[in-house]
């Protein structure tokens, strides 16, 4: 049997006290030297393209960013910018012997290194070490606001560096921003480790440049959070090198199901147009990199919201306010979501999401109508769509919020079905089945109303799990009147 090979963080953790003594020690001495620098030369440049933040009068964050008027960066007295640098990091002996002393440990070494070993890359790689002091300076000077070394102080600046460097696996939270929706609350639990939270001045300046390079969520549509799903309390693990750590720049890093069941469960409670357009981790208690005082965060973006978010829609003059009394059927829809075992209800909940974000009508109501058929169909050979009409028919009487009777829905489910056919068949007449007529007065889009019903059902089915199996519709709610047919509105359906 073959040894089991160490991980490279239990290998490196006996070297942490060594390289932590030998950190505070450059923290020190750096800052007598930026100190030095500030008194004799003056300048120093700030922070290159930080972000503004600003409202909009509907209460939505606005972003920009400025060059040359935001926080300093310190680090920039260690750079030349083709003259004198003000610092010289090579005239300040801790520095060096920092840099040493990783070099003479292969292992520790490792977490600096490149993929290839070149002149060139070993320039990186002592700027890699020397970074992790910088970063150590700015975090120092940005929190506690002087020049002046203090210990303690400088013990808790070098401690997000420290648990960067030596830490197998790295606390985070994950934050989802609630695109065009409004809270009355600063946070809201939903479930154990599952909040809602207004987001921070400092979160939404740093969430600012959290982007993808591969996704095209439009940047004014991604500012237009208040407040996020919060997932606390997660751990990702740290990579050999830190040059390779980009696994929360990777949307497979996060949970997307849970995300995704806490979208559905808000879109079955509520009606109201939403999405998310960026997921991001804070880093608790580590960071790869200091920018002023801001949280360290690192993220992607998606497109998983309606289209007509692009159009503008960040000038709307106000935003829904979701209210506490839907916060608590949402967090109990997301509840009923999370702990159900049938397949066909996530499949569901999927195609609730997705129908909702759609560019096209026709897709639509093609998502809908599957959820529905997962839903509520079974394996007799008998005509579904008759079938679906009932049953859906039927479950509108345990909804009293719900306001078609079982006689309407029974034939809106029969004109939806039309539309499908006709769209999966490439129908010419597919306009004239776009718009269900409801009375005299009033009509409705058929894929809003297709999406209307996909809603009440999974509410329906949530609470009542016992018709998760379509044939106790059939038993409970069709058959248990003593007769096969419906008396609804002095019309009568026509029998299972």
């Amino acid at each position: 049997m073959s040894k089991k090979e160490e991980n490279i963080f239990d290998l490196i953790n006996v070297l942490q006290d060594e390289y932590a003594t030998l950190l505070l020690n450059a923290l020190e001495h750096g800052l007598s030297a930026i100190k030095e620098a500030c008194e004799n030369s003056g300048y120093i440049g700030s922070y290159h393209d930080f972000p503004i933040l600003s409202y909009n009068k509907n209460g939505l964050p606005s972003f920009s960013s400025s060059i040359g008027s935001g926080p300093i960066d310190y680090s920039n007295c260690f750079s030349s910018y083709g003259g004198k640098p003000k610092v010289d990091e090579e005239n300040i002996i801790s520095f060096s012997t920092l840099v040493s002393f990783v070099q003479a440990n292969p292992k520790l070494y490792e977490r600096f290194r490149i993929e290839h070993t070149s002149v060139v890359s070993e320039k990186i790689e002592k700027f890699n070490i020397i970074a992790g002091i910088q970063d150590s300076i700015n975090r120092y000077i940005h929190t506690y606001k002087t020049l002046d070394f203090d210990k303690d102080n400088g013990i808790n600046a070098i401690a997000p560096t420290l648990a960067y460097i030596f830490n197998k696996n790295l606390d985070i939270d994950i934050c989802v921003p609630i695109l065009f929706l409004n809270f009355p609350f600063d946070d809201y639990k939903i479930a154990d480790g599952i909040y809602i939270e207004k987001i921070s001045e400092k979160l939404h300046l740093a969430r600012y440049k959290i982007e993808s390079y591969n996704t095209s969520a439009h940047k004014l549509v991604q500012s237009s959070a208040t407040h996020a799903l919060v997932l606390k309390d997660w751990q990702v693990p740290n990579s050999k090198r830190m040059w390779d750590f980009n696994i929360l720049s990777q949307p497979r890093a996060y949970p997307l199901s849970i995300i995704d069941n806490f979208f559905g469960a808000l879109r079955i409670a509520t009606s109201v147009h939403t999405g998310y357009a960026q997921v991001y981790s804070v880093a608790k208690g580590w960071s790869a990199h200091a920018k002023a005082d801001l949280p360290y965060l690192r993220g992607v973006t998606f497109r998983l919201y309606p289209t007509l978010f692009e159009d503008f829609y960040w000038n709307i003059d106000s935003i829904p306010t979701i209210s506490i009394e839907h916060m608590s059927l949402i967090a109990n829809l997301y509840n009923l979501i999370s702990s159900t075992k049938e397949n066909s209800i996530h499949l569901s909940i999927k195609r609730l999401n997705q129908c909702l974000v759609r560019d096209s009508e026709e897709d639509s109501v093609l998502d809908a109508t599957i959820a529905l058929e997962a839903l509520l169909s079974d394996d007799s050979n008998q005509e579904m769509t008759h079938k679906l009409s009932m049953r859906i028919g039927a479950l509108t009487r345990l909804d009293s919020s719900f306001s078609n009777t079982p006689y309407q829905t029974f034939n809106d489910v029969k004109k939806i079905y039309a539309y499908r056919s006709a769209i999966v068949h490439g129908s010419k007449n597919l306009e004239s089945k776009r718009i269900i007529k409801i009375d005299e007065e009033n009509e409705v889009y058929t894929h809003l109303l297709t999406v209307n019903y996909l809603r009440m059902v999974l509410k329906i089915l949530l609470e009542n799990p016992q018709y998760r199996d379509p044939k106790m519709i059939d038993e409970k709610l069709l058959l248990n009147y003593g007769t096969h047919e419906y008396i609804c509105e002095e019309k009568k359906w026509s029998s299972i």
